[in-house]
C-alpha cells in the first residue's frame, strides 16, 4: 500500500473514530428460521439457537402464542451479546411473521444469567414455582 493511500485511510479512520481492530472484525450476523428451531450465524457460523413451539389459546392466553425452550450460546461465543441479538430478533420474526404478540417461557431460578438476559430484552414474570420463573414478553 503507498503512503499516500496509508495516510488517507488513517485520516478517514480518525474521522470516524475507527481503529484497525474494528476494521478487521466485521461480523455478518444471519437470523434463520428452520423446523422449530431459531438460529442465530455469525460469519456462516451457528453461534446461538433456541427451539419455539406455537401454542393455542389456553387457560392462561385466550390468543395464539409462541413459547421458547432450550436457548443456547455456544460456549466459545458466549457474554458477546448473541443472545440478546437472537432473543431481538425473535421478537420482531414473531410479530410481522408470525403475527403474534405474546411470547412465554420457563427460566430456572438457579441460572441467573438467563433470567437477567430475559428480564434485559423485557420479559415480565408470570408465574412463579419452586424452582423456576414463567416469563412472558408482550409485543
Amino acid at each position: 500500500m503507498s503512503k499516500d493511500v496509508r495516510i488517507l485511510i488513517d485520516k478517514i479512520k480518525s474521522i470516524n473514530n475507527i481503529n484497525e481492530e474494528d476494521l478487521n472484525n466485521k461480523e455478518e450476523k444471519n437470523f434463520q428460521v428452520d423446523k422449530n428451531k431459531f438460529k442465530l450465524f455469525v460469519n456462516n457460523q451457528l453461534v446461538a439457537e433456541t427451539g419455539y413451539n406455537i401454542e393455542q389459546p389456553d387457560n392462561f392466553f385466550n390468543e395464539k402464542y409462541l413459547t421458547l425452550f432450550n436457548l443456547k450460546t455456544f460456549e466459545q461465543f458466549q457474554n458477546k451479546g448473541y443472545a440478546k441479538y437472537l432473543i431481538q430478533q425473535i421478537f420482531i420474526y414473531t410479530k410481522n411473521n408470525l403475527n403474534l404478540n405474546l411470547i412465554s417461557l420457563i427460566v430456572d431460578k438457579n441460572n441467573p444469567k438467563a433470567y437477567n438476559l430475559y428480564m434485559n430484552t423485557g420479559f415480565e414474570i408470570f408465574m412463579e414455582y419452586e424452582d423456576s420463573y414463567a416469563l412472558i414478553k408482550k409485543l
